[in-house]
Parts: structure tokens; C-alpha cells; sequence
């Protein structure tokens, strides 16, 4: 076969080809030719218009933190991760502004609440444990939240526990976990909040002194550490596990350093995945801890100290909480937060992790926190604030939680179960329900108390004060009585010393002016005037006349006979029953009176009565 008919085929095949490609040429050129005219360009238009508008509402859509996007795309997405992993992906995604969803909705007047006596925009806020290491603090705030906790944070940089720490419990809208103080520490804390007020310094310089070489902007005054208004910035401390149990450095440390940056300064001891961390819940471990921790506090040089609040455990008896209203009140302290975690599990829980060691958090929890903040918001005044926590998913819980007394709830698993939207979606429902009502969240607090007596209700106080009072007037008339009793007995026993052993002749019972008593006669010897017949045992001849005394005869008591002198003015009249064994001691008050006074005869008076001297007639 010759190459020429071999290769025919194979040119025969090409000439479709060629075809083909000149009559795509000659659809292009005719495409490029209508494209090129006025219809053309109207036409790209309209398709890169409607892309950018698709573009734009899509990320319209993302960043409304209410979109069903985040609800029903990127929340079961999450799920499919593990619990830590899922937890680790939400804050690095709260931490890059550019990809964050923030709250597109309006806090309503309704809303407005007060907590350590600073106004904020809602009562909603963000609990501990979330944000570790304070590395999505705006994007927590960009959520909604008006309260954001973060922490809890160690001084020292710790793993925590082993994993897996972290278990979901569906179908209880649950979750335990035993992350046991993983932390960066204070260094990587301290450097995210410095640079939160460095970017701030830079985007508002007027509220700032002018900077110099090396300085560290501190917050500005006038505003919250939140850097927003409305918004209060707490930080958690927690306590490394490899601290002396008796030191409060840690804490005292934590105040030192992060104090200045914060509205806030949360004490945590109620963790239950450090060990003997719980134990600092004692009355006199806590006093001592919280007075540690408000006088360093107090020694920070802001304008504006940080409050103080202690995080506390709903597995406390009714006397641990007393033992903790205690320890707050005497120690200064602003404020308390309940509760963190329990370790109780019988709960009904019904999930496969339920056996889990670790702390339990979720609906299960509400319940137990709820009767905790009953039973410690009447053994503090109203100036001291509880923060409710736990449990808080529905306009429900929080409402009920805000009349039993708490100022504020704190989210944390309805969040991770709701999703991002879950601080909008909250604060809508409870804004429903109490425009609804006619009511507002201020007006909800403490409103289980309106028809009975709170323990710190004002009226009340006012008259528990009132009978204190009386009490105390009534304790001191009984102290002054008891004390005159105590001195009475005190001299009847030095009369009965100086009368032991000692005997006086019996008087004759007309020399007693008639006193007579069942068991003889008595002897006023105490209270007798000097020269009366009382005065004078049986025996003594009567004093001559003219003021001269005979000499006492044999029969007369001796200088040592003589029992008791007469007391001066004031003094007690003592009786003794004498002729007999010395009976009871009788004491009487008696009014001493003065004796009248007699003037001395002088010579001249006396040579004239003796005739010695006559006076001239008259």
C-alpha cells in the first residue's frame, strides 16, 4: 500500500474537522459582532449586576447573625466536628472581623438593665469558658451580648486536662465537660486586651493623652473597659493546679495584672476539674481570699477600680450559701455569680455521655441554679448583685431567673446548641413577652419578693433594726443590773469577812429603840450615831451631863471588839443577830445624814458656868 492512499483516511477525517472549526469560527465572529453593539454591553451589565447584587446579598445575609444561614447550614456543618475542635473553630471564627456575623437588631428600652450599678443595653450575656483566652472578645460583643465574660484565665500557661474533655449531650440540650483550666495564662490575655485599646487608641485619638515612646494606652475614662457603651468587659481567674492550696497569689496576681483592663474581675472557685478548688467555698478560706483579692483591687492606680465578683456552685447547701453571703458581705465584695458547673447526675439525663466525669452545664442545670439564687439573693443587701447562670435557653428562663432576683443571665451551651443568632433570638423573645406584659426587665427583678418579705427588703430591715435596738437597750439595763448585783455580793462577802469569828454583847432591849427581831434583838451597829444608847454595849454607864463621858468599865468591848464603824454618807447599814451562831447577812441602802453641828464652849463660857465669872448687869 502507498503511503498516499495510507494516509488518505486520515485526511478524509481531518476535512470534518476543518468544517466544524469554520463554522465555529464564523458563530463567533457573528456572536462577537451582536455583543459588540449597544444590545451587547446593556446585556454584560444587567449579569454583573445582578452577580455583585447576589454577591452582596449573600454577604448581607452571613453577617446578620439572625439568618437561617448559620441555623440550618453552618450549625449541623459544626456538629459533624468534634465538640473541642467545633468549639476551637467558633472562636477563631468570632476572632477575624471580616468573616464574623454581628447582631443586626435594636435593643428596645425594655431591655435596659443596670448591673454594680453601671447601665447596659441588655441583660444578656456571655458566661465563662466560652472565650478562654480572650481571643474573640469584639466578636462576642458584635453578637449582641451586653456582658461578656472571658477566662477563665491562669498565670500560668497549662494543657488542662487529657482529652477527650468535651462531650455533647443532645438529647438533654446538655453538655459535660472537664477542660480543667486550659489556659494560655495571663501574658496572652494581657496581650489581647492591650491591643483591643491599642486599635481603639488609634481609630480615636482624641480620647487618648498623647502617647510617648514605649507607652501602654490604658483604657480611656469615660468609657467602660468594654470600649462600649453599654457593655461591661469581665475576666475570669482561675487557679493553676500546681499551686500551694492555702496561696491566693494566683488571684491576687490575676487582679494585678488584668485588672486595669476590665470592667469586672471575676474570682472563680467553684470549678469542679481542679482539684481542691471547691474547698476555697469555705466561709473563712473565702473571707480571707476576697479580702486579699478587694485590697489589692483597691491598690490598682485607674480612674475607675474594677468590680469584684466571685463565681459560686448551685451544689452548695443552704448553710454553704449562707456561709458565702458571709464571707461577701464582710469582705467587700460587688457581686456574685450563680452557678457554674455541677457534678450531680440525677437529673433524668438521658444521653450516652451522661456518665461522663466533668461539670455539667445545659437545661438540666436551670433548675438547681434557679434555687440557688432563691436562697442567696435574700442574705445580701441590693446593692450587691447576682449574675444568674446556667441553664438560661428560653425568654422563660431568663424572665423567672430575673424575678427571683437576679440582675442579669449569662448563656453559654444554648449557645452552642442555637448558634450565633442565639443572643438576638433571646433578647426578641424577651422583649415580646414583656411589651407584651406592659413590663420591663428592671421592673421583673426581684419580683417574686413583692408579697413577702425579702431577706434585705428595706422595710423590714427598718424594723428588724428598731427591735436590735430595744434589744440592746434591754441587754444593757440587764448588764447594769447584774453588775450592782455582782458588787452587792462582792461586799456582802467582805462583811461577812470582817464579822467571821467575831461576838457582841447582847443590848438590852430598851436600848434598841424597840427593834426587835425573831431570833433576838439586832444591834444597829453600823449605822448608830456616836453617844446614842444603840451605840453603847450593855453595861456602859450613861454619859455624864455637861458632855462628859464616864470611863468604860470591865465589861466594855475592847477596841479589837469593834466589829464595823459606821460607814460615811452613802454607805451600808449591816444588822448582825447576835446571842447566837452568825445568821444571814441583811444589807440595806440607808441615807446617811449629817450630824448637827455643835459649836465648842470656849473658856470664857466655861468660867461663867462655873461661876468664876459674872457678866456685867445689864
Amino acid at each position: 500500500m502507498s503511503a498516499s492512499r495510507a494516509f488518505r483516511p486520515l485526511g478524509q477525517a481531518f476535512r470534518p474537522s476543518v468544517a466544524a472549526h469554520a463554522r465555529v469560527g464564523l458563530s463567533t465572529t457573528v456572536r462577537q459582532a451582536s455583543t459588540s453593539g449597544p444590545a451587547g454591553t446593556a446585556r454584560r451589565f444587567v449579569k454583573t449586576t445582578i452577580l455583585l447584587a447576589s454577591g452582596a446579598a449573600f454577604l448581607a445575609y452571613h453577617y446578620d447573625s439572625r439568618s437561617m444561614l448559620h441555623d440550618k447550614i453552618a450549625m449541623p456543618f459544626i456538629r459533624l466536628l468534634d465538640a473541642e475542635d467545633s468549639h476551637k473553630l467558633a472562636i477563631k471564627m468570632l476572632g477575624n472581623w471580616w468573616i464574623r456575623p454581628r447582631d443586626k437588631g435594636v435593643d428596645g428600652p425594655e431591655l435596659q438593665a443596670e448591673l454594680f450599678g453601671l447601665p447596659i443595653s441588655n441583660p444578656i450575656g456571655m458566661a465563662a469558658g466560652f472565650d478562654k483566652d480572650g481571643d474573640a472578645i469584639d466578636g462576642l460583643f458584635d453578637l449582641g451580648f451586653g456582658y461578656v465574660e472571658v477566662g477563665s484565665v491562669t498565670p500560668v500557661s497549662q494543657p488542662g486536662n487529657p482529652k477527650p474533655r468535651f462531650f455533647r449531650l443532645t438529647e438533654d440540650d446538655a453538655a459535660i465537660n472537664r477542660y480543667g483550666f486550659n489556659s494560655l495564662g495571663h501574658a496572652h490575655m494581657l496581650a489581647s486586651l492591650r491591643a483591643r485599646v491599642r486599635d481603639f487608641s488609634r481609630s480615636h485619638p482624641s480620647l487618648f493623652p498623647p502617647p510617648t515612646k514605649g507607652s501602654i494606652p490604658l483604657p480611656p475614662s469615660g468609657l467602660p473597659r468594654s470600649l462600649r457603651p453599654g457593655h461591661l468587659l469581665a475576666v475570669n481567674l482561675g487557679k493553676n493546679k500546681t499551686s500551694p492550696a492555702d496561696s491566693n497569689d494566683d488571684y491576687i496576681r490575676g487582679v494585678r495584672l488584668l485588672g486595669p483592663y476590665a470592667d469586672v474581675v471575676v474570682i472563680n472557685v467553684s470549678s469542679p476539674n481542679t482539684p481542691g478548688l471547691r474547698a476555697l467555698q469555705g466561709r473563712e478560706v473565702l473571707e480571707k481570699l476576697l479580702t486579699d483579692v478587694v485590697e489589692e483591687r483597691n491598690k490598682i492606680k485607674v480612674d475607675g477600680l474594677p468590680k469584684i465578683a466571685v463565681k459560686v456552685t448551685c451544689d452548695l447547701s443552704e448553710e454553704e450559701l449562707g456561709d458565702v453571703a458571709s464571707a461577701v458581705r464582710s469582705s467587700g465584695v460587688e457581686g456574685v455569680i450563680v452557678s457554674n458547673t455541677t457534678i450531680k447526675r440525677d437529673l433524668g439525663l438521658k444521653s450516652a455521655n451522661s456518665s461522663q466525669v466533668g461539670g455539667l452545664s445545659g437545661k438540666p442545670l436551670f433548675p438547681l441554679a434557679l434555687q440557688a439564687v432563691k436562697t442567696l439573693r435574700p442574705l445580701l443587701p441590693p446593692s450587691i448583685p447576682v449574675i444568674g447562670c446556667g441553664g438560661i435557653a428560653s425568654s422563660s428562663d431568663a424572665i423567672t431567673m430575673a424575678r427571683a432576683g437576679a440582675a442579669t443571665v449569662q448563656m453559654y451551651t444554648s449557645f452552642a446548641y442555637r448558634g450565633i443568632g442565639a443572643p438576638r433570638l433571646l433578647k426578641d423573645e424577651i422583649s415580646a413577652d414583656l411589651v407584651r406584659d406592659g413590663k420591663s426587665w428592671k421592673s421583673e427583678i426581684g419580683a417574686d419578693w413583692a408579697d413577702r418579705e425579702m431577706g434585705w427588703d428595706e422595710k423590714r430591715l427598718e424594723k428588724e433594726s428598731k427591735a436590735l435596738k430595744e434589744e440592746a437597750e434591754d441587754l444593757g439595763r440587764l448588764l447594769r443590773k447584774s453588775s450592782e448585783e455582782k458588787d452587792t455580793a462582792r461586799l456582802i462577802k467582805e462583811v461577812e469577812a470582817a464579822l467571821s469569828g467575831k461576838r457582841v454583847s447582847q443590848p438590852d432591849s430598851s436600848s434598841t429603840g424597840g427593834e426587835a427581831a425573831e431570833g433576838g434583838a439586832r444591834d444597829n451597829l453600823a449605822g448608830a450615831q456616836p453617844g446614842s444608847p444603840s451605840a453603847q454595849p450593855a453595861g456602859t454607864p450613861k454619859a455624864a451631863e455637861g458632855g462628859e463621858k464616864s470611863a468604860p468599865s470591865a465589861a466594855s468591848p475592847t477596841p479589837t471588839d469593834k466589829a464595823v464603824e459606821a460607814p460615811q454618807q452613802g454607805g451600808v447599814h449591816v444588822s448582825e443577830p447576835l446571842g447566837g451562831p452568825l445568821g444571814p447577812i441583811v444589807v440595806q441602802q440607808v441615807r446617811q445624814v449629817d450630824a448637827p453641828f455643835v459649836p465648842k464652849p470656849s473658856a470664857f463660857t466655861g468660867e461663867v458656868r462655873e461661876g468664876k465669872r459674872r457678866l456685867p448687869p445689864g
